[in-house]
């Protein structure tokens, strides 16, 4: 226990444990005023009230091959990415780069960024780890942009939020 944050806890995560946590993933699109979010899920390994921790949000996003994706978007909160395995691409403030395993990404507060997968055999869905440095996943509030128009928007707290 920390004696300046009672409630901040050591936490260890194994693999059956991460493995149990529920995919998440943003509200399909109900209408054609709907943000496109992409198709990416995760699962949200640390994030306070969940867990006794502040201070980063953290979790395992997927792109399935063949298209997955997470669409443009931003938020305020600066984020960083590592890419556990499978293959793909970034586009942070329009300047796209390749990814693979091992490869590490930061992204600054307020950039556009979206992430694609590029792999088309098994294995190569794109898998990578995630932190904002943020207290709650709920405090990142997400932007989304169309490829058409940039200006084209809405917001939406988290990934329980309504788009």
């Amino acid at each position: 226990m920390c004696a300046t944050h009672p409630n901040v806890k050591p936490v260890i995560l194994d693999t059956s444990v991460i493995s149990s946590f529920p995919p998440e993933s943003f509200p399909r699109p109900t209408s054609s005023a709907s943000p496109v979010t992409g198709n990416c899920t995760w699962r949200t390994l640390l994030s306070s009230p969940k867990t006794p921790t502040d201070t980063f949000v953290t979790g395992i996003a997927t792109c399935a091959l063949n298209g997955g994706h997470l669409a443009l978007h931003q938020h305020t909160h600066a984020e960083i990415y590592y890419v556990i395995s499978g293959k793909g691409k970034v586009s942070i403030d329009g300047m796209e780069t390749e990814l693979a395993k091992g490869s590490v990404v930061f992204v600054p507060g307020d950039a556009v960024h979206g992430v694609w997968c590029t792999g088309q055999e098994e294995g190569d869905e794109l898998v990578w780890f995630y932190v904002f440095a943020a207290v709650d996943f709920a405090d990142v509030t997400y932007k989304w942009h169309t490829n058409a128009n940039a200006n084209a928007n809405a917001d939406g707290k988290g990934p329980k939020a309504k788009l």
